[in-house]
């Protein structure tokens, strides 16, 4: 019965994270000839055409295209587990992951993009202790949760000394050598911003729960400094 009603048996696809074969051509707006397919949407559930969209693998590595007109996008990646971002000018974007397996059409969680007016805000979290329980597994206070990751390059180096900005809010964090960061935040949606002299680095939303670690992998564009001229 679901054949018959496409945008139904998407909507369970994505929802549950699960795969469709390959090859079937639409499946409610999603993309079946492509491994990994996709949708850009705003905050009442509309798709943002022309953003940027980046695909990035477990070794860094990042594949750009961009959303149609209704929003979704659609590519052949190799075999693997990504994280997907989005980018366009007035928005800040949520990220997803996905596993990309053989012989079946990936569907990644919807990206939603926030303008300035639209974003909420979560406070950021004070300094808790954390440790371990005699399981030997991470406890924390209840309300405290992390984001992880690594800002890089488009060629996947990671960036060095990039300070990081939450909501709005100058933190004392930034990455280490290789471009890795950790933050502890209070549960909710924040705002990721990080800055690093000679590069565009486009902020992004993720969503903390509490007691658990959210990966966020963000790509910086290297600027050039243009002369005042004569």
């Amino acid at each position: 019965m679901l054949t018959r009603y496409p945008a139904l048996l998407a909507l369970i696809l994505l929802l549950t994270g699960t795969a469709t074969p390959q090859g079937m051509g639409e499946l409610g707006g999603y993309t079946t000839g492509s491994g990994l397919t996709g949708q850009v949407v705003d905050v009442s559930g509309m798709g943002i055409s022309e953003a940027g969209i980046w695909i990035i693998g477990g070794e860094g590595q990042a594949i750009s295209t961009t959303t149609n007109a209704t929003g979704y996008y659609g590519m052949s990646v190799p075999l693997g587990n990504y994280t997907i971002t989005a980018e366009l000018s007035g928005y800040s974007f949520t990220s997803s992951t996905v596993q990309v397996q053989t012989g079946n059409v990936s569907i990644a969680q919807r990206i939603t993009g926030y303008t300035t007016s639209t974003m909420p805000t979560a406070p950021i979290a004070a300094n808790v202790t954390t440790g371990f329980d005699q399981s030997g597994q991470l406890y924390a206070p209840a309300g405290v949760g992390w984001v992880q990751g690594r800002v890089v390059d488009q060629s996947g180096a990671g960036i060095p000394l990039a300070s990081i900005t939450v909501d709005g809010f100058r933190t004392s964090d930034a990455t280490d050598e290789q471009g890795n960061y950790r933050l502890e935040l209070s549960p909710g949606l924040h705002r990721i911003d990080p800055m690093r002299s000679g590069y565009g680095i486009p902020p992004r939303m993720v969503f903390i729960s509490s007691g658990q670690t959210t990966n966020l992998d963000i790509i910086a564009r290297r600027t050039v400094a243009l002369g005042a001229g004569p």
